[in-house]
């Protein structure tokens, strides 16, 4: 099936028994095209306004059958009401070595700097759901990107989807490949300030009813982080700046495999299982000025680190067609456990006497979640779909703090027990009426939270219910023009980390810090959409209750400063996001243009007059003879005052070149960042204290990716969803 107006693709089918079947077309004049071999290809316009069936008769072709070649150009983003989906399959965007670097090429996706999370600039953290399974960034990184099909950015996800985050990143896999055995190897060498090495091997066995997958990856990092701060105590006359470098290596073995059985057409039993080991091996060396009351320091500090953090995941389903009520049924259960052990020896020198041990640290933590859900949908007719679900997970985890102190010599251990259950239960009806398309839900949470530890440290005692109703509905003016509302309301909770007490020590007067007593952050959106064609523009305004950032706290009676996450008040915001995507000839591009007016408020801190910023995405794309292909992509923000904090204005180009020898061997070549900023600034005052900040980027990178394909797998049907709604907290 193309489009009448371009000839794009838009999808297609394989023929069983004379028959095809396409869904999830949208309203639109298409030409269906069927194509076999001893006919003549058979054609017919089809002006689709609702469910419809065509008969097409080929006649025979009495020429022998040499060749069959089906050509259409293929739209990389499409986008549907301000949610953008994204074509990897036979794409530049399929040669990238891996999953991760990928993301970093799509509109408002952005990665920390340590790797270890993704943000959507104005809607925070997303949800990583793998063919409806939820999982986490470092298991998207173990896929090959040669099995992804498709990413889709969904900024209004529904009830099914837990009420943590604002917006969905859906990822389908590849099923169209032959039936047998595919191996796929890649091979990612980048070059930054240090070396850095990927090495990643994907099986996929499928016999009949039966497939297996696994898959292994190691990652040889050598890390490089840099930040530096000057602080202001306003009423007490205490100044002090550092800048610290971290430099180490990062060592990830990551092994996953799973398995699916085909009951039936409708009827499946899946299990996967993901495992990571990383070790890491760090020293942080930070260079300081302490000035207080008469006293002037410059100390030297060396932090000697060792640190291990496994990661374990699994997760069983098992989904049931009910023929008779015309409904299904999902069954799933899942289990997770991280950990962190750290290990530091802190060095000190002051004023350039005599370097002495300080300090030893032994800290870390273990979380565990069990986790289970069932979900049933039915439906009524061909236009309305009922479905509901209950859900449960229970999280327990212990820290610890064993330190000793060196003149004066002194030892302390501290512990922490933190258990948190969650229960939830959601309904929402779907359906089309006429032009009208439509959803309303509502899920309820009730949350159980407990948390102990020595007299050092207070309990914790929560208990609290929560109802978030999401709505919308968009209407079909036309094949060319639409609109869409939605209202939704959703939550965010702390890291399960968060309930540690591991700290960062950066000099005798401060350091990183872990807060325990972090509330949720509940949000409120409401959002418009306008589409003409493949163009939109969108508007929402948005507002966050106990938001979390940093913020500074210092203790008078150990004369020290700490920066830890904490709940501010206030957060509202505006968003206005015009998205244009085109192609002429060879090139495809896709433009975002947004604008934001953000502010952060809280009672303790400095409030700056909140000015609105502009965030500006392109991504082009060209095909180039001989099988190679280009993309040039880049972002730019504007300098960000959102009501306490002051942000610098940031951006980065990034180039990429590809090319596929033998049809099995494809090499690219990419230079990230080649043109950037090499700061990020952040300015703010909380509790009477200033903080001037800079984070040093490590962005620039030239990478060579190798990828080699043997074999190919026919009609993967490959499930498994993960169905902890709260496994991105690890």
């Amino acid at each position: 099936m193309i489009s009448a107006k371009d000839s794009a693709l838009v999808k297609y089918a394989n023929l069983a028994e004379g028959r095809f079947s396409f869904v999830g077309i949208e309203a639109g004049a298409y030409l269906v095209k069927v194509s076999s071999p001893g006919f003549y290809e058979g054609t017919t316009r089809l002006d689709l306004l609702q469910n419809e069936t065509v008969i097409i008769q080929l006649k025979d072709d009495p020429q022998a059958l040499k060749e069959v070649q089906i050509t259409a150009s293929k739209k990389v983003f499409s986008n549907h009401l301000g949610n953008l989906k994204i074509e990897i399959e036979n794409t530049i965007l399929s040669k990238i070595a891996d999953p991760i670097s990928m993301l970093t090429k799509f509109p408002s996706i952005q990665l920390s700097p340590d790797g270890e999370k993704i943000n959507i600039i104005g809607r925070g953290e997303p949800l990583i759901y793998l063919d409806h399974q939820k999982i986490t960034l470092n298991e998207l990184n173990s896929l090959s990107t040669s099995d992804i099909k498709s990413i889709e950015i969904i900024n209004n996800p529904s009830v099914k989807y837990e009420a943590e985050g604002r917006t969905v990143l859906l990822i389908t896999r590849n099923k169209n490949k032959t039936e047998g055995f595919n191996a796929v190897a890649t091979e990612a060498a980048s070059f930054k300030r240090f070396f850095h090495n990927r090495s990643g091997l994907n099986l996929i066995y499928k016999k009949e009813k039966l497939e297996l997958r696994s898959n292994i990856q190691y990652n040889h990092l050598n890390l490089w982080e840099s930040n530096s701060n000057d602080f202001r105590i306003i009423d007490k006359g205490i100044v002090s700046d550092y800048k610290v470098l971290s430099v180490g290596l990062r060592k990830q073995l990551i092994v996953g495999g799973g398995l699916y059985y085909q009951i039936d057409t409708d009827d499946y039993l899946s299990f996967n299982v993901t495992n990571r080991w990383q070790d890491s091996d760090f020293i942080n060396s930070a260079n300081s000025y302490i000035k207080a009351a008469d006293a002037e320091d410059n100390v030297y500090t060396d932090n000697r680190n060792s640190n291990t953090r496994p990661l374990f995941n699994s997760s069983i389903n098992y989904n049931k067609k009910l023929k008779d009520l015309n409904g299904q049924i999902f069954v799933g259960g899942q289990y997770s456990k991280g950990a962190q052990d750290l290990n530091s020896n802190i060095y000190n020198n002051f004023n350039d006497t005599q370097t002495v041990l300080t300090q030893d640290r032994a800290q870390g933590y273990t979380v565990e979640v069990l986790s289970g859900r069932v979900d049933y949908e039915q439906l009524s007719g061909k236009r309305t779909k009922w479905e509901s679900g209950l859900a449960i997970s229970s999280a327990h985890s212990n820290s610890f703090l064993e330190m000793q102190t060196y003149d004066p010599n002194n030892s302390t251990h501290t512990d922490f027990n933190y258990a948190e259950q969650i229960y939830a239960g959601y309904t929402q009806l779907s359906g089309k009426a006429e032009k009208v398309t439509y959803a309303a839900g509502l899920r309820a949470e009730s949350t159980r939270v407990r948390g102990a530890g020595d007299n050092t440290i207070l309990g914790i005692k929560k208990d609290y219910i929560d109802f978030f109703p999401k709505a919308e509905m968009s209407v079909a003016i036309d094949e060319n023009h639409s609109f869409a509302f939605n209202y939704a309301k959703s939550i965010s909770r702390p890291n399960y980390a968060a309930a540690s007490q591991i700290t960062t020590y950066i000099n005798p007067f401060f350091e990183w810090a872990n807060n325990i007593n972090i509330d949720p952050t509940k949000k409120d959106e409401v959002s418009a959409t306008y589409q003409f064609k493949q163009s939109s523009l969108a508007v929402s305004y948005y507002k966050v209750k106990n938001p979390v950032y940093y913020a500074i706290n210092y203790d008078e009676q150990l004369n020290r400063l700490r920066m830890v996450n904490t709940n501010y008040e206030l957060e509202t915001g505006v968003n206005l996001a015009l998205t244009i995507p085109f192609k002429f000839k060879i090139l495809t591009s896709t433009n975002v243009l947004t604008g934001i007016w953000n502010r952060i408020k809280d009672p303790l801190s400095v409030l700056n007059k909140a000015t609105p910023y502009l965030y500006f995405y392109s991504n082009n794309q060209v095909t180039l003879p001989k099988d190679y292909s280009l993309m040039i992509s880049g972002w730019a923000n504007t300098k960000r005052v959102e009501g306490i904090f002051k942000r610098n204005a940031m951006y980065a180009v990034d180039f990429s070149v590809s090319k596929t020898f033998f049809k099995k061997l494809s090499c690219t070549v990419t230079y990230n960042s080649l043109l950037s900023t090499k700061n990020a600034k952040e300015d703010f005052t909380i509790n009477n204290i200033s903080s001037r900040g800079v984070y040093y980027l490590d962005v620039k990178e030239i990478v060579i990716g190798l990828k080699y394909s043997i074999g190919g797998i026919k009609d993967s049907k490959y499930k498994n969803k993960a169905v902890d709604d709260n496994i991105n907290r690890l």
